[in-house]
């Protein structure tokens, strides 16, 4: 099975200087984890809920910023985005997407065709399709 087989095409992203309220209302408003940080069609990181949750501190736990002070929220993306993020090609297998989550203890890799983003590959969408077939193992 392909990377492409599973991934969410077309990813939600956001650019560099996006703010972290900006990040957050994204999140929020799509029920998603992980966004690609893209500049001049290229991608330059990648930010995480969790990366959020650790800039805005301990009252930010459920994406929820209501307590949190607002000067925080007007932070940009850059300054909390993983840099030099892992890709994995359309065309790869998604036991290597797999072994890349493994190894390099991340949750979700920016798929890339022809160096372009395509798409988005979480270790919940591996885990989605690798369910039944540890249900079948039984």
């Amino acid at each position: 099975m392909r990377v492409r087989d599973i991934m969410t095409a077309s990813p939600h992203t956001l650019s560099a200087d996006a703010t972290l309220s900006e990040a957050v209302d994204l999140m929020n408003a799509y029920g998603i984890r992980h966004l690609p940080v893209v500049e001049r069609g290229k991608v330059v990181g990648i930010i995480s809920d969790r990366d959020i949750k650790m800039a805005l501190g301990p009252d930010a736990v459920a994406m929820d910023t209501t307590n949190v002070d607002a000067r925080l929220l007007e932070g940009t993306v850059e300054w909390f985005m993983s840099e030099g993020t892992q890709s994995i090609d359309h065309e790869a297998q998604v036991s290597e997407a797999g072994e890349l989550f493994l190894r390099e203890k991340i949750g979700a890799l920016p798929v890339l065709q022809d160096g372009e983003l395509v798409g988005i590959l979480s270790v919940l969408d591996v885990l989605r399709i690798a369910l039944p077939i540890l249900r079948e193992a039984h």
